[in-house]
């Protein structure tokens, strides 16, 4: 099989990420009194771990991609009290693409091709919480009329999370998502028959879907936000990911990782990610790895273990040689995936 024929046949990416929150409550749940509580997911032993929703996850995702300099379609969505009706141009607006919408007026409803999990602690919640205060003395009152203290909950921690991204969806509209309206002639159409139906779709070029492709996996290189971050500041761009393209659609990397914490320092468990990969060793067609250095008191045994399945770069270049991958997606191909 020739590399265009290879590339021809992949189906998605899948990223596989641990990022490090040393002090944070990046996703809050609600607030018990005056305790602004940490989202937590209960394990079977009665423990809890933090996690970060994927709703806030994409939130976070594109406010990235708008200071890349895609514009966002919420702008230009229309607001009748509680029904939100979006603009329905994915051809214009990427997040429109990558993100999916739901058009309550038309019907009209594009799901996600970017799947993404939560991004799950590895580590129990101890009960930690950060105490802020607002004194009224500030506001020229008296120092005896005191002032407002309340409490967040705040964790130390590594979190695990997964991105799947359905490459033949990317840039792709079906008729039923985007209904009958003007569209750009540069759009290529595709007509099939469904029985006795004939259903259609149009496409943007394929170095537009590339493009957008690249301009994701950027906006995972500069994750971060959330709430708080004028006093909790929390950056979530991975410190360990594992990149796969495949010529399936599975969550490789979703529950393969996995570390432990000694000596002052965290060790990442190379199993669960050595046996995700064998598992799906007949289905990748290229997969590497990014590791920060001086983060994981394992590094040489990681290094040595990932070697046998892809080559183990620094993050930031692991993040470059992704784009450099999705960049030659479909190369040799003129229409679709």
């Amino acid at each position: 099989m020739t590399q265009t024929q290879v590339e021809n046949t992949s189906k998605a990416v899948v990223i596989g990420y641990l990022a490090k929150v040393s002090a944070a409550n990046v996703n809050a749940s609600h607030t018990e009194g005056n305790v602004v509580v940490a989202k937590k997911a209960t394990l079977p032993d009665g423990s809890a771990v933090p996690y970060i929703s994927g709703q806030a996850l994409r939130r976070m995702l594109r406010d990235r991609l708008e200071e890349l300099g895609y514009p966002l379609s919420e702008p230009f969505a229309q607001v009748d009290g509680q029904e939100v009706t979006p603009p329905v141009r994915p051809w214009e607006f990427a997040d429109e693409d990558l993100f999916g919408y739901l058009d309550p007026s038309g019907g009209r409803r594009r799901t996600s091709p970017v799947r993404v999990s939560a991004a799950v602690g590895l580590f129990p919640f101890q009960g930690d919480r950060d105490l802020g205060t607002r004194s009224f003395e500030r506001f020229g009152k008296a120092m005896a009329v005191g002032g407002n203290m309340f409490e967040t909950e705040l964790y130390a921690n590594l979190f695990k999370g997964t991105m799947l991204i359905e490459l033949d969806r990317v840039g792709v509209f079906e008729d039923r998502e985007v209904g009958e309206q003007e569209m750009p002639e540069e759009l290529e159409r595709e007509e099939r028959q469904i029985g006795d139906r004939t259903r259609w779709s149009v496409a943007l070029s394929l170095e537009t879907r590339r493009q957008r492709l690249q301009a994701l996996l950027e906006a995972l290189s500069l994750l971060w936000g959330g709430g708080r971050t004028a006093r909790l500041l929390a950056d979530l761009s991975p410190k360990f990911l594992a990149y796969t393209r495949l010529r399936v659609k599975h969550p490789v990397f979703l529950e393969a990782l996995a570390a432990r914490y000694e000596d002052g320092r965290y060790a990442l468990e190379p199993e669960p990610l050595l046996n995700a990969l064998e598992k799906f060793g007949a289905y990748r067609e290229q997969t590497l790895f990014g590791l920060e250095p001086g983060l994981f008191h394992n590094e040489d045994e990681i290094r040595a273990a990932l070697s046998e399945h892809g080559t183990v770069f620094a993050v930031h270049e692991a993040l470059q040689r992704a784009k450099q991958d999705v960049a030659r997606l479909w190369s040799g191909s003129e229409s679709g995936s």
